[in-house]
């Protein structure tokens, strides 16, 4: 078993980024910068996700991303659009040429993570479906594509993921415990995730609860692949936003801590923030022995009418994920997502600089940080719940829950409230303590037409009053109704 204490920094870096955003032919000290630009900025486990339903390696048991292709082939990408191919050409052909050129991506990492005093770990994807838009692309597998029958058919609401591999059928399972055998036999690390965020469903809807010892005995068999190493080995699944929904998407982690199977835990929501993450719930269902890590993601949030945020450009925003999960009582911050803005612009900086800090809640105080309120849900099967936007009557109040951490004295910090409409009367409190009267008002229009659909008002906030954990923020209106489209807060 590992110590809680072990890792504090989590880092995931996925089966295609790197090859991506690479424009000159692709070498081993490529993956040596891609693990050393993470070790220096303090990553103490260092995840590398291997698959998505290929591989990035040169397998002997499962296809790889490559598998097939010649350059200039058209069709090997299937109907991908002519616009994306020029950036899956790349790719894929990085992919053969760093394997054909006798560099193992997977083992290189894994090597550069020991030389630089980082864990290494292997993140496998549990059912991804990327391209589902584009049926029978490159990125789809002979197994899926050959076996129909062993597809889910779930309703639009589960998105991409309606149609993944059904792990209620045993092939399914065996087709991932290859791969799961073949990666501790042939490899050296010391941590395998199990990401069942990516995708969400494993089993027909509304069928999860029903169908998760299944996935407790496919953990079990996970278990005895990492014992037969004779190595020390921890297992840290990843899964949905809160310990309820994750059960009903088939992942009891209560079960799976009971039974000593997994030995810390990551949990999140899909394809966005969950600002409002339960990390005392998890603690409860998991108890004192599992390490606990919220994942973050590449966007703070969407908010209607406003650009987006993004999280790996903004150190007060990574600062401030951090400083609440830590306060909340997580053992560690895990970072998903962190390079994708250079899938956008490959010359993108991003904040490593800003890692560093990212030890507990006592080296963040003082430092410039931003909260918010979680106001969006990709997946409302793996999201968890909105916080905002929020319609409130007249003369009406609702309370919204930030985490947040308790701050050193004399440290400064605003309230920024953004509602739709200017209303007079309204106040707001925080832990019972009223704010002063906004000393500013921004106005945010919609697209060229100038028309404002959301007002920014902006109070002083007194720190002394912030705890560790959650804060309670009031609102209660006027004698106008008022829809509070979000809620941040910025420090320092």
């Amino acid at each position: 078993m590992m110590s809680k204490a072990e890792w504090r920094l989590v880092y995931n870096q996925d089966c295609t980024n790197l090859f991506g955003y690479i424009r000159e032919p692709i070498t081993a000290q490529h993956v040596d910068r891609m693990v050393d630009e993470a070790a220096d900025a303090g990553v103490d486990l260092f995840l590398v996700n291997p698959n998505a339903q290929r591989v990035n390696y040169p397998s002997c048991v499962w296809q790889t991303f490559w598998d097939g292709y010649v350059p200039g082939d058209r069709s090997f990408f299937g109907p991908v659009p002519d616009e994306a191919l020029p950036g899956r050409e790349r790719w894929v052909s990085q992919m053969r040429h760093l394997a054909e050129s006798s560099c193992d991506y997977l083992a290189r990492s894994l090597e550069r993570c020991r030389t630089r005093g980082v864990t290494p770990g292997v993140s496998i994807r549990m059912n991804d479906m990327h391209d589902v838009p584009w049926p029978k692309s490159h990125l789809f597998s002979r197994f899926y594509i050959d076996h129909p029958e062993w597809h889910l058919q779930n309703p639009p609401v589960s998105g991409w993921a309606a149609t993944g591999l059904n792990f209620f059928h045993a092939p399914v399972r065996e087709h991932y415990l290859t791969l799961v055998r073949e990666l501790c036999q042939r490899y050296y690390f010391d941590v395998l995730e199990l990401d069942f965020l990516r995708f969400h469903c494993y089993f027909p809807f509304g069928e999860g609860r029903l169908h998760a010892p299944i996935m407790t005995e496919f953990l079990r068999e996970v278990r005895r692949e990492l014992a037969a190493t004779g190595r020390r080995m921890a297992l840290m699944p990843r899964v949905a936003a809160t310990p309820v929904v994750a059960l009903e998407l088939g992942c009891d982690v209560a079960a799976w801590a009971r039974e000593g199977l997994i030995d810390g835990l990551a949990f999140g929501a899909f394809f966005t923030m969950a600002w409002n993450r339960p990390i005392a719930a998890f603690r409860e269902a998991v108890g004192s022995d599992v390490a606990l890590y919220p994942s973050s993601e590449a966007f703070v949030d969407s908010r209607e009418g406003m650009s987006r945020r993004v999280l790996p450009t903004d150190p007060a925003w990574i600062r401030g994920f951090a400083a609440a999960s830590f306060a909340g009582g997580a053992d560690g911050i895990y970072l998903f997502n962190f390079f994708v803005p250079r899938d956008i612009n490959a010359s993108e900086p991003l904040c490593f600089d800003a890692l560093p800090s990212l030890r507990n809640a006592d080296s963040l105080r003082g430092l410039p940080k931003k909260y918010t309120l979680s106001s969006t849900v990709t997946s409302a099967e793996a999201d968890g719940p909105m916080q905002v936007p929020v319609d409130i009557p007249s003369h009406q109040e609702r309370s919204f829950d930030m985490m947040m951490a308790s701050e050193l004295a004399g440290i400064t910090a605003t309230l920024h409230l953004f509602i739709r409409r200017p209303a007079a009367g309204l106040r707001v409190f925080l832990n019972g303590g009223l704010l002063g009267a906004p000393r500013a008002t921004l106005v945010h229009p919609e697209g060229a037409g100038g028309q404002a659909v959301c007002h920014e008002l902006v109070f002083a906030l007194n720190t002394a009053f912030v705890r560790d954990g959650g804060n309670q923020f009031v609102v209660r209106t006027g004698e106008v109704a008022v829809t509070v489209m979000g809620m941040d807060v910025m420090v320092g």
